[in-house]
């Protein structure tokens, strides 16, 4: 159990193992020291790196509105689901997506911040991201007009790899969506 303030346990002090007992069928007790998970070292994660990556692209595909960017990203199949508004489901729907932002809207940001990524226990050619993104462009048209519109929320992934050993999309469910002041 763990103080307030306190990191997780780590075996051994230095100073080698604590003893109970003694002589025949005594056991040896490892003693534990508290640190700082500052302190510890971020173990390497090449498929979490390659989906942070990809979602760099992904957002500026989304910026940049553009449609063959984007595609690359994704499986055949592979969609954004969205609650609040349109689906685009597959390469075409992923076109048709971008079509309609470079249409709709001028100097769009987009940033995506993968907060965590997981491989799959049973499928390794299987991942899943999840974190936080912010929108904000400028209509051309409708009510707000030459107005700037922020939206933020956040999202969940399924990524597969495929034989080539690259990441692709194969989900992007957008699961909450607000305003962003």
């Amino acid at each position: 159990m763990t103080g307030q303030g306190e990191g997780p346990a780590r075996s051994g002090s230095g100073e080698g193992p604590a003893r109970s007992g003694s002589g025949e069928g005594s056991r040896e007790e490892t003693a534990l020291e508290w640190v700082d998970p500052e302190e510890l070292e971020p173990p390497d994660d090449p498929v979490g790196d390659a989906i942070r990556e990809a979602n760099v692209r992904y957002a500026h595909a989304l910026a940049m509105a553009d449609a063959n960017a984007l595609v690359a990203l994704f499986e055949p199949d592979g969609a954004i689901i969205d609650g609040d508004g349109p689906d685009a489901l597959g390469h075409e729907g992923l076109r048709e997506m971008a079509h309609y932002a470079r249409e709709r809207f001028t100097d769009v940001t987009f940033d995506i911040d993968v907060e965590w990524t997981k491989v799959d226990g049973l499928d390794h050619t299987v991942a899943y991201a999840a974190g936080t993104w912010r929108m904000g462009f400028v209509s051309r048209s409708g009510r707000h007009a030459g107005e700037r519109v922020r939206s933020r929320g956040r999202f969940a992934e399924t990524w597969n790899r495929g034989t080539d050993g690259t990441w692709r999309l194969h989900r992007d469910l957008t699961l909450t969506r607000e305003v962003d002041e």
